[in-house]
């Protein structure tokens, strides 16, 4: 699918705060009652990696697009709507406006779910492998391979996390061949054993000598900008996984 058109340049990469810019709309498509659109460049980030895509808008000299989903589909960004008001055509030079109070806490909670799994380390004394998670605007879900209830720990995983958010460290991002990634991140007890063998160039998100591991999403430029991390709530998903969940919130 599109594969007609080129693939979509992700200018959220290049600058993970840009919250407008300019593009040309490559192709629209009407399926199931939803309007697909494609531009030439992009800073919607798409549903992926545990974090949510986003929301906003595509405006046109004579047309709007209210943009409430947008998915990767063969290195093309499509961005989703059930509605167009007024008319947008293949061609259009369009402005894209991301609803950044979405964006900016998707970024916050997504940075510090990666400075929590050394939080994490830090309070049990034992790498911690995160078997699942999820990203949203209110709150992060980690599931945890732990025997044991984390519950005792939460007040010393918050402070530790916290401390951490005071250190500033700086967050950046890189792109290397999977062999030297894999041993880039087992510096920092991670892996990429659940990312597919047939992904060769990976993108690798560190906090500065602190974590680092294979993440396509958007971050901040550092751990301060979080302000504070408030802890708030543990469950059991069973035996041996426990599940916590937090929240990333500027003071």
């Amino acid at each position: 699918m599109f594969e007609e058109i080129p693939p979509t340049k992700l200018l959220y990469y290049k600058d993970a705060y840009l919250k407008e810019f300019d593009a040309k709309i490559l192709k629209i498509q009407k399926l199931n009652g939803e309007y697909n659109i494609v531009l030439d460049q992009t800073a919607f980030y798409p549903l992926g990696g545990g974090q949510p895509a986003d929301n906003g808008t595509i405006k046109g000299e004579k047309g709007e697009i209210k943009v409430t989903d947008a998915k990767m589909v063969n290195g093309r960004v499509v961005h989703i709507t059930k509605e167009v008001v007024g008319e947008v055509k293949e061609g259009d030079q369009v402005r894209g406006i991301i609803d950044w109070d979405r964006r900016y806490a998707l970024m916050l909670n997504h940075t510090a779910a990666h400075l929590m799994a050394e939080a994490l380390r830090k309070a049990t004394g034992i790498p911690i492998e995160i078997v699942g998670s999820g990203i949203d605007v209110d709150k992060v879900r980690l599931d945890l391979a732990y025997e044991g209830s984390l519950g005792p720990l939460l007040p010393e995983i918050e402070k530790i996390a916290n401390a951490i958010v005071r250190e500033n460290r700086p967050v950046s991002a890189q792109t290397m061949p999977r062999e030297k990634a894999q041993r880039y991140v087992e510096r920092f007890h991670e892996s990429l054993k659940t990312l597919p063998p047939q992904v060769q160039e990976v993108r690798v998100v560190e906090i500065k000598d602190l974590h680092a591991c294979a993440c396509g999403g958007t971050h901040l430029k550092n751990t301060g900008e979080i302000g504070a991390i408030k802890m708030l709530k543990r469950g059991s998903k069973g035996k041996g996984v426990e599940r916590i969940e937090f929240l990333a919130k500027r003071s």
